[in-house]
């Protein structure tokens, strides 16, 4: 399936977790963003340089600068090890965006920002909503 036709498969105002810090995956992120026009962003510790616009709610549990004083900012507080549980529940995605190396033997590696991404992915594919991977040399 190719990425526009899993955008539309996707319902109304999804909620879109990618990893944060500083592995956005942002090619991907962007052209997420040039095709729906509503979406929730669930980042961690959010970097500068996500979209910016109306239609896009941020989401999170750990304010970073790319999304500190927006005015379209959810806060979610909670531990960094409650998250997990906020995507089995209230929050989960329906779709996944993550950085990964190319695969080796079948197998990819998340590289240096994993933190909650696993358990997005396996809350994500409980439920049948998307991963995505954007590989990176």
């Amino acid at each position: 399936m190719n990425l526009n036709a899993l955008l539309r498969s996707l319902p109304e105002d999804p909620r879109v977790v990618v990893s944060g810090n500083h592995a956005v995956p942002f090619h991907t992120l962007k052209l997420i963003d040039h095709e729906l026009e509503r979406y929730r962003l669930w980042v961690l510790n959010a970097p500068v340089g996500l979209p910016d616009r109306d239609g896009v709610v941020y989401e999170t549990s750990f304010v970073g600068p790319g999304m500190r004083n927006s005015p379209r900012l959810s806060y979610v507080p909670s531990r960094l090890s409650l998250v997990p549980r906020l995507f089995r529940t209230t929050m989960p995605p329906d779709l996944v965006v993550l950085n990964t190396t190319r695969p080796s033997n079948g197998k990819v590696s998340l590289g240096v920002e994993v933190n909650i991404l696993p358990a997005a992915v396996e809350a994500a594919r409980a439920r049948g909503a998307k991963v995505v991977a954007q590989v990176n040399d």
